[in-house]
């Protein structure tokens, strides 16, 4: 639950994976809440929608490597600023021509506002 996880999921999991903690957490990330019956205490709980459109994402920044193998090289930051993108690696920051955004390691996305998306 400190994960974020609802208090029925996590012990539908539990139950699911005899108490095995590790194999809960695959569990409860695998089975989406519709696959979960629902209980008493999720019955009269609030559910929260937002009021703003649909849930759009845009890419904003990812972290990808630079070098030969894992063991070689190092990691760099590239952020979408005014619409371009620049790379941060180490002390040199510039702007990104082509962004390698197919070797990204970590993705961040920005959920976008209905006056965004257009």
């Amino acid at each position: 639950m400190s994960m974020g996880f609802e208090r029925n999921h996590v012990i539908a999991a539990l139950k699911a994976t005899e108490n095995n903690l590790d194999c809960a957490l695959d569990w409860i990330i695998s089975h989406g809440p519709e696959e979960i019956l629902p209980t008493e205490e999720t019955a009269t709980s609030k559910i929260y929608k937002r009021r703003d459109g649909k849930g759009i994402y845009k890419l904003f920044a990812f972290i990808s490597h630079m070098g030969s193998s894992s063991t070689v090289g190092h990691y760099v930051c590239h952020i979408k600023k005014e619409k371009r993108w620049v790379i941060f690696n180490d002390e040199k920051v510039a702007i990104s021509q082509n962004p390698p955004t197919d070797l990204g390691y970590l993705y961040v996305y920005k959920r976008m506002s209905n006056d965004q998306v257009m």
